[in-house]
């Protein structure tokens, strides 16, 4: 399965440690074979997304860390 890492376009307002990656649940799941993953603490944001499958946003707050996101042009709705 391939990884992406997304742009961070706003990084968190704390500089508290977030929680596991791992613990936190994607916000998009699909059926395909590539995650995105948060630019700075590398928890999933969307979760197996399928070459015709598109989120419906622009950016996301991670729900780990608090960064801002930006999803890839391609991604999007």
């Amino acid at each position: 399965m391939a990884s992406i890492a997304l742009k961070v376009t706003r990084p968190p307002l704390s500089s508290a440690v977030p929680p596991a990656p791992r613990t936190v649940k994607p916000l998009f799941r699909g059926n395909g074979g590539t995650d995105y993953l948060c630019g700075n603490c590398a928890a999933v944001i969307a979760l197996g997304m399928g070459p015709t499958q598109h989120v419906i946003v622009d950016t996301t707050i991670c729900s780990s860390c608090g960064a801002e996101n930006e999803f890839p042009v391609e991604l999007r709705a």
